[in-house]
């Protein structure tokens, strides 16, 4: 799976929080705390979206996680199982949303899937659910830039050592991002009732300077994943 350039350094960040803190292996709890000082992205805008409080996230994280008493290490550490499994739950989310690459985004929904990690119980402390934040993630996709992408070698590598994977740059297909008109081509229904489905239906959707932008991606997916409804 390829990581974006902002998921790549957010893990090297988890590996330097679970670090900080003393603890000998990266969890939930780390990388989300990666996530949150990388500081951008569309992880952190679906958190905003969601009307969390990142500071406040932070502080309940770290009074959750307390700290080792080895003191700061320095060095590799591997990926704890529940922080594995968020991984392996953020590929399938990029791969549900039919994407090439492993983003900030899909790692977040990845820490909300694996329920029993410290990442996933705060973020539901904080009103963060799956199914909302699938649907901003969908809707932020549309304004997202090209993305500078790197590989790791396998699943079990030591986030540490990313730098021995090898460097791509993707480009998304300019065809994905589609307006309203051409939004309406694809559901082959009028405009009026493309705007009636943006008012009335959770449709993933942007809008930007008073202009709704669609992912062709993420408006075939809410096709299927919907319930069966006579438009």
């Amino acid at each position: 799976m390829i990581y974006s350039e902002r998921a790549r350094i957010a893990i090297s960040y988890a590996n330097q929080e679970s670090a900080r803190l003393g603890h000998d292996h990266i969890g939930t709890g780390h990388l989300l705390l990666g996530l949150i000082r990388q500081g951008d992205g569309t992880a952190i805008e679906i958190l905003k979206d969601a009307e969390v409080d990142i500071e406040e996230l932070r502080t309940e994280l770290e009074s959750m996680m307390e700290e080792g008493g080895r003191g700061t290490i320095i060095g590799k550490l591997q990926l704890g199982n529940r922080a594995k499994d968020a991984l392996k739950f953020a590929e399938e989310e990029s791969k549900n949303m039919g994407h090439k690459y492993l983003g900030t985004e899909h790692i977040l929904l990845g820490i909300i899937r694996e329920q029993e990690g410290i990442g996933g119980k705060v973020l539901a402390r904080f009103g963060v659910s799956l199914q909302s934040a699938r649907a901003i993630a969908q809707a932020v996709m549309a304004e997202e830039e090209p993305i500078e992408t790197v590989t790791f070698q396998n699943t079990d590598i030591s986030v540490s050592s990313y730098d021995t994977g090898s460097i791509y740059v993707t480009e998304r297909n300019s065809s994905d991002v589609l307006n309203i008109e051409e939004a309406s081509h694809l559901f082959r229904i009028k405009i009026t009732e493309m705007e009636d489905l943006l008012k009335n239906n959770n449709i993933p959707a942007r809008k930007i300077n008073g202009q709704w932008l669609f992912s062709r991606s993420a408006l075939i997916k809410w096709l299927g994943d919907g319930n069966s409804k006579d438009y």
